[in-house]
Order: C-alpha cells, then sequence, then structure tokens
C-alpha cells in the first residue's frame, strides 16, 4: 500500500530551526520568509500529529516529539542526499545477469572476461553458473550461453559458432611414448583415453577409417574443461572442441594429433526469454566477436605449428 510522507521541504525547515532556535534564522538560511517556515512546520505537525516547537515570547523551544525527531532526522536527510548524490548527473549501467556454461566459462570466457567487458562498457554483469539440467534458469537470466542441440522450449536462441571436435594430447604424453606427431588413428587409440559423457568416439573413428568400436578410456569425464586440463597434464589422449582447447593449443600445451576432424552437434547457443532479442544483441554479438576472434587465432597458430 502506498504511505504517504511529509515533503522533505517542510522537514529540513523543520530540522534548520531546530538547530538554529529560531524560525527567522531558518528562512534567512534557507531563502525563505519567515511565514513559509512557519507554514511548512505547521503541515510537519499536521503530519504527525503533535507540535514539535513551543513558541515562547519571541522565541521556539523544541517539544519533546521535536527533540526526538530532530535526533533521528538529520541520519535521514543525509541518507536521502547520498542517494541522490549516488545517481545524480551519472550514467547508470544497465545490469546484465548472463548464464554462462561452466565448461565455457573454465576453459574460455574467463580468460577473455576483460575483452568483454570492454564491448559492453554499458553494462554491469553478473555472471552464474546455472546447472545444466535447470532449464527453467532461462526465465531468471537476461541471457544464457549454453551448450547444447539449439532444442530448448518456450526461448529465443541463436547459435555463437559451429566447432569442430579433434583428437589432442600433450607433448609430454606423445614424447614419454616415443612418438611423433601426426599420429595415425591406430597410434592414437594406443595411447590412454579419456572419455566424455556427452561424446563418442565413434563418429571420429569413422571419420578415420577405423572400426566403428568404442575404445576403452582411462577415465571419463562429465565436464569438458577437466577432460582438457587432465590432457595438458598428461593423463591421456581426448576429443576436444576447438573452441574449449584453443588457448591450451596456441600456448603448445595441447596439440593436434592428426588431420582427422568431425564437425561438432553439439555447440555453443546464446539462449533468451521471449522479447528480450534487442536487449541482449549488443551481448550475443560480443560473444560472437571473441569466439570469431579465437577461431582465427587457433587457425594462424595451427598453420604456423605445420610449417
Amino acid at each position: 500500500m502506498y504511505k504517504r510522507y511529509p515533503s522533505v521541504q517542510s522537514m529540513n525547515a523543520f530540522l534548520q530551526a531546530a538547530r538554529s532556535g529560531s524560525f527567522s534564522s531558518a528562512a534567512r538560511k534557507l531563502d525563505l520568509t519567515h511565514s513559509a517556515i512557519s507554514q511548512q512546520i505547521r503541515t510537519l505537525e499536521e503530519f504527525v500529529g503533535q507540535p514539535l516547537f513551543v513558541r515562547e515570547g519571541g522565541g521556539s523551544n523544541l517539544t519533546d516529539a521535536g527533540q526526538l525527531f530532530a535526533s533521528v532526522l538529520s541520519d535521514g536527510l543525509a541518507q536521502i542526499d547520498r542517494a541522490l548524490s549516488s545517481v545524480q548527473n551519472r550514467n547508470v549501467a544497465q545490469r546484465l545477469t548472463l548464464d554462462v556454461d561452466s565448461e565455457l566459462a573454465q576453459s574460455w570466457l574467463n580468460p577473455r572476461l576483460a575483452q568483454l567487458l570492454d564491448l559492453l562498457p554499458e553494462h554491469e554483469v553478473v555472471m552464474l553458473s546455472m546447472p545444466r539440467s535447470d532449464r527453467s534458469a532461462f526465465e531468471r537470466v537476461d541471457l544464457a550461453l549454453r551448450y547444447g542441440y539449439g532444442d530448448w522450449d518456450d526461448c529465443e536462441m541463436t547459435q555463437i559458432c559451429g566447432d569442430r571436435v579433434m583428437a589432442v594430447a600433450s607433448p609430454e604424453l606423445i614424447q614419454r611414448h616415443g612418438l611423433q606427431v601426426p599420429l595415425s588413428p591406430a597410434q592414437i587409440l594406443a595411447l590412454p583415453l579419456l572419455g566424455y559423457t556427452r561424446r563418442s568416439w565413434l563418429p571420429w573413428l569413422d571419420a578415420a577409417g577405423m572400426p566403428a568400436v568404442e575404445p576403452p578410456a582411462r577415465v571419463v569425464f562429465d565436464n569438458a574443461a577437466n577432460l582438457i586440463a587432465a590432457a595438458e597434464a598428461g593423463v591421456g589422449a581426448g576429443l576436444v572442441r576447438g573452441l574449449l582447447a584453443a588457448d591450451a593449443l596456441r600456448s603448445g600445451r595441447l596439440v593436434v594429433l592428426n588431420e582427422v576432424q568431425i564437425a561438432a552437434h553439439y555447440n555453443l547457443y546464446a539462449v533468451w526469454p521471449p522479447g528480450q532479442a534487442a536487449q541482449v544483441a549488443p551481448v550475443v554479438e560480443a560473444v560472437r566477436q571473441l569466439a570469431l576472434s579465437t577461431f582465427e587465432n587457433a587457425a594462424l597458430t595451427l598453420a604456423l605449428s605445420q610449417r
């Protein structure tokens, strides 16, 4: 229910009169007439339902209620002044709540967060990582960056980029097994293999001309970022998406084992509530620019490594 308050002007008039002990002094300080000060304080007394001053002779003294009111009002008006100063003549950033797939955040977006913020100077970004199974999360955020098949119901979406899946391993693992890249598919399968709960080796084996038999994995991950970290540590060879592995490939922490690559069907999407396309468009475009730049740099690094 709407609650009425006395005007700030009347409360300020009361406070000045309380401090000076004189309506005339308050009028001079506020550049008002004596009658204007009297009227504002009379209005305030009507609002609180009791007198705040006792008018005696040529002066005015605070009542007990007036003393109590004056003691707390000063802080209240100071808070109002701070609140006004916090927004006055300032451009307040547009808040953006962004839900980021944990794999994407760990392997790709976190190192580029400063770049993303530079592309969104008018936004204050709140970063979340909702559970992948929580589809209702799309209703509670402005934009979600999720890996999937683009089958989210009751949402609007766009694919940020396509991707390629390739076999990678650390240089240390390759050296430990006395091998040199490029490796044959059979040599790759002889290495300790890393599995991923959302990806089978079968499509890659088919593209490599190998029998369609799922190879045993040394360890299986439900998070692609953890798989990449294990590959960097020399635990085994794994299949990775190019976007998530781009930094590790560019730095040499991982190497592509051969030329066999397959198109990824589980890709990065931007997802948002219906009717919010215009609001999230700058963010979607910024993320798309970063992804494009990542692929361009990765392609250049790969070309240089093959010279």
